[in-house]
């Protein structure tokens, strides 16, 4: 079964910045952003939107890699199907091929637009970081097809970032897995 489709990928070099306050400016914008975030070690990520629709959701990876003097970041931002997903993509082929065509079309479309204005606005985000190391201010973006959708309220947003490392007294997330300064597993 396909798991992620419509994958959009970006690969960009980045100066004057660790890999720590790369990681962290990623997971600031992804979770403002509504993405649910896990570390599978300290240089990836990997996220999901709590947003659905028509059973697909938004998923990100992010990995850093060392390319000289600079740090090459590599996102992919993919449209992932859930379970629903392949439910309504099987009965619409089933019983309605042209309709699904339809829907998949005008979900894509969305989609790309949806993509794109995160891709872009994330790129921004890491450009300025060095520069205001904070948490994206306003509202975070929800696209339209989500309008009535409500998304969980994580625990970084009950309780601010209360958590530190135990090795280096790094602020963490509260879903970190690895300390994003030392690389400890929590």
């Amino acid at each position: 079964m396909i798991k992620n489709i419509f994958t959009k990928h970006d690969h960009r070099p980045i100066v004057e910045i660790t890999k720590e306050e790369v990681m962290r400016a990623a997971s600031y914008y992804w979770r403002f952003n509504n993405f649910g975030i896990s570390f599978s070690s300290p240089y990836s990520m990997q996220g999901s939107q709590y947003y659905s629709k028509l059973g697909l959701r938004q998923s990100i990876s992010i990995n850093l890699v060392d390319e000289g003097p600079q740090i090459g970041v590599d996102l992919s931002l993919s449209a992932e199907l859930t379970d629903e997903g392949a439910v309504i993509g099987i009965v619409g082929a089933i019983l309605v091929l042209p309709v699904a065509v339809a829907v998949g079309a005008v979900s894509y479309i969305e989609y790309d637009n949806d993509a794109q204005r995160l891709m872009n606005g994330f790129w921004q985000y890491l450009y300025g970081f060095k520069k205001n190391p904070k948490s994206p201010a306003g509202q975070p973006y929800v696209p339209s097809w989500a309008q009535g959708q409500t998304a969980p309220q994580t625990a970084q947003q009950q309780t601010g970032f209360p958590m530190a490392c135990p090795k280096c007294g790094m602020q963490l997330d509260s879903a970190d897995l690895f300390c994003k300064k030392c690389g400890t597993k929590l």
